[in-house]
């Protein structure tokens, strides 16, 4: 096998560990029994669990990256459509990528690591500048300049939303928070 397999692997095993029992609850001879190799082998691509866990936070942030990316590239749909999906598609970031939504919530209690903020900064820079990217091809013969903080906000807009929707169902699950119609409110808000 392949260093960049075998380290792929590692990566997907330590993904689905973290996810479903946190960082702490995880070890490294866990992961290791998980895809049959020694616990040397994974110090040999990994110095520590902390290095392992924040590449694994890179892969799930890489992977989301480029949903959002496909779904924007998606030329069969209007632009209000694909908005429509990238907002929808945060419905699913908690069981798609959990450790980002994990890491959004530690975020916003406060208890992230130094290391997890910076990633958290750095991607969702990222995820910015996709959605600047297409609100400037969308609005290049409307205006003359997309608002530095509209990109910003919608990405943050996106993630409220995520949040709140994940909390809402935990509080009352009677009540839906923002619905499909509001969404759409949202997003014609945006673009009109």
């Amino acid at each position: 096998m392949k260093n960049n397999d075998r380290k792929m692997q590692i990566i997907k095993a330590a993904d689905k560990r973290f996810a479903r029992h946190g960082f702490h609850k995880t070890n490294m001879d866990e992961i290791a029994r998980d895809i049959r190799i020694g616990k040397p082998t994974l110090y040999y691509y990994f110095e520590s669990k902390d290095a392992l866990y924040i590449e694994v936070i890179k892969w799930e942030f890489e992977n989301y990256l480029e949903v959002v990316n496909q779904i924007f590239s998606n030329d069969e749909h209007s632009i209000e459509n694909r908005f429509e999906e990238y907002f929808i598609k945060k419905d699913s970031v908690r069981n798609d990528f959990k450790l980002i939504f994990e890491i959004i919530v530690q975020f916003i209690a406060e208890r992230t690591t130094e290391a997890e903020t910076e990633l958290l900064k750095e991607y969702l820079t990222k995820e910015e500048e996709i959605i600047k990217k297409v609100l400037v091809y969308f609005y290049k013969d409307k205006i003359k300049a997309v608002s530095k903080s509209l990109p910003y906000s919608v990405v943050m807009l996106s993630w409220m939303i995520a949040v709140g929707r994940k909390v809402s169902s935990q509080l009352n699950s009677e009540k839906e928070f923002l619905t499909l119609e509001n969404i759409q409110e949202i997003i014609n808000a945006l673009l009109d």
